[in-house]
C-alpha cells in the first residue's frame, strides 16, 4: 500500500493501526450475551409457569435492535472503520457515514425497547399504590417516548433529501447531489445521547427509594438495591459513548478512528441495559437450579424411600433412633422426609420400609398410618 502524501512521521508509525478486530468481536460478544439473557428471562418465566408479559416481550424487541447495532457495527469495518482517516480508503469511507445513519435509527429503537421493558417490569414487580411511584413511571415512560419521536425525525430530516446525508461524501457521483442539510449531525448525536442518558439515569434510579420501604431484611434489602443498581453500568457506558461523540466534533478529528470508539460503547451500553433489565427475572431461575441440584445430590448420598409412587426422606424431626416407628402425623399425606446423620452418629441408610395400616378415624385422613423402617449403619461416625 502506498504512502499517501504530507503524512507526518506519526500518522506514518500510526498507518496500521486499526480498531476494527476489536469492534468485530466485542459486537460478536454483546449478541451472544444479549442473545443468551433473553432466551434465560423466558425459561425463567416458563420455569416458575408464569405468563410471559409485556416486559418479555419487549426485551425481546430491545434484543432485535441490539443485534442489528451489533451486526451493522460488524459490517461497516471492511469500510475502514477502526482504521485512522488518513490511512481509511476515501472512496469507501461514505459507506461507513450510510451505516452510522442507519445505526442511529437502531440506537433509537434499541434504548425504547430497552427502557419500556424496564419500567414495565417496575409495574409487574412493584405496587402501584404508591402515587409517587406510579407518576414517575408514567412521566418517564413519556420522558423516553417523546424522546424517541424526536431523536428520529431529527436524524431523518437532518439532511433533504436523507440519502444526501451520506452521497455528499461519495466521490464517484457525478454530478454532485442536490440538497441541503439544516442539523450538523456530531450536534444532534451529542444532544440525543446526553437525553438519553439522563433517561438512564432516571430508569435505573426509580425503584432505588421504593425498596428501601419495602418489609425486608436488611441484607436483603441491600441485595436488591445492588441488583437494580446494576444499570450504573450502562450509564457509565452512556457517559463514556457520550465524551467519545464530543471528540468526534473536534477540530480535524479522526472520524473513522472515533467512530470505532462510539460504536464500541453504544454496544455496550445497549447490551447491559438489556442484561441489568433481566436480571431481577432471570435471577430466581439460577435459584431453581440450585434447589433441584441439591435435592438431587440429597436423594443419591441418603436414599429416598418410595410407597405408592411418593418419596419420602428421613429427616431429624421424623426419623427418631435408628429402627423406630416414625408416625406421618396430620390428616394430609407428607411426600418428603429427609435422611441426615446427627452429630456423633455414623450415616444411616433404610434398607427396608413398609407402610403399616390401622383403622383410620375418617376416609381420608393417614394419622394412624405409620412408616416402619430397620436401617443399617454405614461409614465412620460424622
Amino acid at each position: 500500500m502506498a504512502t499517501p502524501p504530507l503524512l507526518t512521521p506519526e500518522q506514518i508509525a500510526q498507518i496500521d493501526e486499526d480498531e476494527g478486530p476489536v469492534v468485530v468481536a466485542v459486537s460478536a460478544f454483546f449478541i451472544a450475551i444479549s442473545t443468551a439473557t433473553i432466551v434465560l428471562r423466558f425459561l425463567a418465566r416458563l420455569a416458575r409457569r408464569m405468563k410471559l408479559g409485556l416486559d418479555d416481550w419487549l426485551s425481546f424487541g430491545g434484543l432485535i435492535f441490539v443485534v442489528l447495532y451489533c451486526t451493522t457495527c460488524i459490517i461497516s469495518v471492511p469500510y475502514g472503520m477502526g482504521r485512522h482517516i488518513w490511512a481509511a480508503d476515501r472512496t469507501q469511507a461514505w459507506k461507513i457515514i450510510q451505516v452510522g445513519l442507519y445505526n442511529a435509527f437502531v440506537y433509537i429503537f434499541a434504548h425504547w425497547f430497552i427502557k419500556m421493558s424496564i419500567l414495565a417490569l417496575y409495574t409487574r414487580v412493584f405496587t402501584l399504590n404508591v402515587r409517587w411511584f406510579k407518576s414517575a413511571v408514567y412521566i418517564i415512560i413519556l420522558y423516553t417516548t417523546g424522546w424517541a419521536i424526536g431523536a428520529f425525525f431529527a436524524t431523518l430530516f437532518q439532511c433533504f433529501p436523507p440519502a444526501l446525508f451520506w452521497e455528499q461524501y461519495n466521490p464517484a457521483l457525478n454530478p454532485r447531489p442536490k440538497g441541503s442539510c439544516h442539523v450538523h449531525n456530531a450536534s444532534l448525536v451529542i444532544f440525543s445521547s446526553a437525553l438519553n442518558t439522563a433517561g438512564d439515569i432516571m430508569v435505573f434510579a426509580l425503584p432505588i427509594a421504593i425498596l428501601f420501604r419495602l418489609q425486608l431484611k436488611r441484607t436483603q434489602k441491600v441485595g436488591l438495591v445492588l441488583l437494580f443498581a446494576t444499570g450504573a453500568l450502562a450509564i457509565i457506558a452512556g457517559i463514556i459513548r457520550l465524551k467519545s461523540s464530543l471528540s468526534a466534533v473536534a477540530l480535524n478529528a479522526d472520524v473513522t478512528r472515533v467512530t470505532a470508539n462510539i460504536y464500541l460503547w453504544t454496544a455496550v451500553e445497549t447490551a447491559v441495559g438489556l442484561l441489568c433489565g433481566s436480571l431481577p427475572v432471570i435471577g430466581p431461575l439460577f435459584g431453581l437450579i440450585r434447589d433441584k441440584v441439591v435435592s438431587y445430590i440429597s436423594n443419591s448420598s441418603l436414599g429416598t424411600l418410595s410407597i405408592a409412587g411418593k418419596s419420602f426422606r428421613w429427616n431429624p424431626a421424623s426419623s427418631g433412633i435408628p429402627g423406630s416407628t416414625t408416625n406421618s402425623g396430620g390428616s394430609k399425606p407428607t411426600t418428603n422426609y429427609e435422611l441426615q446423620p446427627s452429630a456423633g452418629q455414623g450415616i444411616l441408610r433404610t434398607d427396608e420400609y413398609w407402610l403399616d395400616s390401622y383403622p383410620r378415624a375418617e376416609e381420608n385422613s393417614l394419622e394412624n398410618d405409620r412408616i416402619s423402617a430397620r436401617r443399617t449403619k454405614l461409614g465412620n461416625p460424622v
